[in-house]
């Protein structure tokens, strides 16, 4: 089943006219948690236009997020080859190795499009396929980030459904450890140094994370990181 506005995607939190309930919105970008799903929050703007484009998707049994998007989504929305594009991405989780690959590949055949890829929480951070995926994307000229504070508000007023939310009730706040960790892991990854981010399973199946940093080489990494 193709990731378009369907059933499925009523069911799963995205709502006609391209915005996320505020239940699945907290669920899946919630980075002290790890969810199955993953969700793909875009905006797509033209050099045409004056208005950028917004929408959801998530993943299907079949379909990771990234690919339809590139496979469907895009194809759908593009008229003119020539006209320059800037695409973001706001990702509950970052590509895998294999969405990195196909992500290179679609960038090479569309020169004129600019990548932006926020996420909240890295994929499978220790694998080095993965790794190598990430580092290879922001080797072509895509920039990778961990969902900052001003990037989760700026979701939560442009994609978030009007219905679900009260400001009175501005979600997320306390998220500034998790993207502290998040952050150093992301830059040791793009370093191409060991692992310092580890997540292990405490009581109740809750996910426990820790920084391990063990060499010089690290610690001038991660220093050097100013998360916000």
């Amino acid at each position: 089943m193709a990731a378009g506005w369907n059933g499925d995607h009523v069911s799963r939190g995205i709502r006609k006219g391209g915005k996320i309930s505020l239940e699945a919105f907290m669920e899946n970008y919630d980075p002290s948690v790890l969810p199955n799903e993953i969700y793909l929050l875009y905006e797509i703007k033209w050099s045409s236009s004056k208005k950028a484009w917004q929408n959801c998707c998530h993943n299907t049994l079949i379909e990771h997020a990234e690919i339809y998007f590139l496979e469907d989504v895009f194809k759908k929305q593009r008229s003119d080859p020539s006209d320059h594009c800037s695409i973001t991405w706001y990702m509950s989780w970052s590509p895998c190795g294999d969405c990195c690959r196909a992500i290179r590949r679609f960038l090479k055949e569309q020169p004129n499009v600019n990548l932006v890829i926020y996420v909240a929480r890295l994929y499978l951070h220790k694998e080095e396929h993965n790794r190598q995926g990430l580092q290879s994307l922001v080797n072509i000229g895509v920039s990778i980030r961990v969902m900052d504070l001003p990037a989760y508000s700026y979701c939560w007023r442009t994609f978030v459904d009007e219905e679900d939310k009260d400001e009175d009730d501005y979600w997320p706040r306390h998220f500034a450890p998790w993207i502290m960790l998040y952050s150093l892991e992301l830059q040791s990854i793009l370093q191409n140094i060991l692992s310092c981010l580890e997540i292990s399973t405490g009581e109740n199946q809750i996910p426990v994370f820790s920084l391990c940093v063990e060499d010089d080489q690290q610690k001038r990494a991660l220093t050097s990181t100013n998360p916000r």
